[in-house]
């Protein structure tokens, strides 16, 4: 799949500009729209997104997708995956955290932020992604969840848009696999990256309410499936697994 480019110095948010702008998108291509900087950073369940200029990755891949919208819930995923790739060429080990975080050293690194528009009778997914490249540990401390950054893990500084070009190339290649042949093929990439297993007690926030359980697996359309403290079995097909003390 081809893709173009649309780049901003400064921006509000790469997702809201995108959201706003997508009769401007060709059809068949992935439009990928990034920023030096976002004055209004949005990540999942409406939280800020801390994006200071020119020190880390702020980006959104738009495309079209034609019904029916099968697996559409497992595109943020392969996201997730492909930036796990793309760190592991870069020498580091990551781990992902359902849905979609990417972490290092247990520490956040990368999210997503999956949104879509109707447009006639297509759907445009909007995926935006951050991860902290070269955000220093000061400012990541003012983030109200563990996070960390390139920088500090590797303890330099890396070129910004060298890390991006190594992921728009690689989610160019899972995206066409996806599109192809589905999310089963992604299945055990993902699962083997996983920050939990089979002794893990987790909580995980679902519509408004909190479950406790022991995980159970990473189901076949990437849900998650808990054994709660009463016996029962629950799966979850969106919501968050909340950090420790949270």
């Amino acid at each position: 799949m081809q893709l173009i480019r649309r780049h901003f110095n400064t921006i509000d948010s790469t997702n809201t500009w995108a959201k706003h702008n997508i009769h401007l998108f060709p059809r068949g291509m992935v439009t990928f729209v990034t920023a030096n900087e976002q004055t209004a950073g949005r990540g999942r369940f409406k939280r800020q997104w801390l994006s200071p200029p020119s020190q880390n990755i702020y980006a959104s891949f738009c495309f079209f997708l034609d019904p029916p919208y099968l697996n559409i819930g497992n595109i943020p995923q392969v996201l997730a995956i492909s930036a796990a790739k793309m760190l592991e060429e870069l020498g580091f080990n990551p781990q992902l955290k359902w849905p979609n975080d990417v972490l290092l050293s247990k520490k956040k690194i990368g999210g997503i932020l999956a949104e879509t528009v109707s447009d006639s009778n297509q759907l445009c997914m909007i995926l935006g992604i951050g991860i902290n490249v070269n955000m220093p540990l000061d400012m990541l401390k003012s983030i109200d969840r563990p996070a960390t950054s390139l920088l500090v893990e590797y303890g330099k500084d890396f070129v910004v848009e060298d890390v991006l070009k190594h992921l728009e190339k690689q989610f160019l290649k899972d995206l066409t696999i996806f599109l192809e042949s589905g999310f089963h093929v992604f299945l055990s990439d993902y699962r083997r990256r996983l920050n939990v297993d089979t002794t893990s007690v987790l909580r995980v926030s679902d519509a408004g309410k909190v479950w406790e359980g022991l995980f159970l697996a990473i189901n076949d359309d990437g849900s998650l499936s808990l054994k709660l403290v009463d016996g029962s079995t629950r799966k979850f097909s969106a919501g968050e697994i909340l950090w420790p003390g949270e």
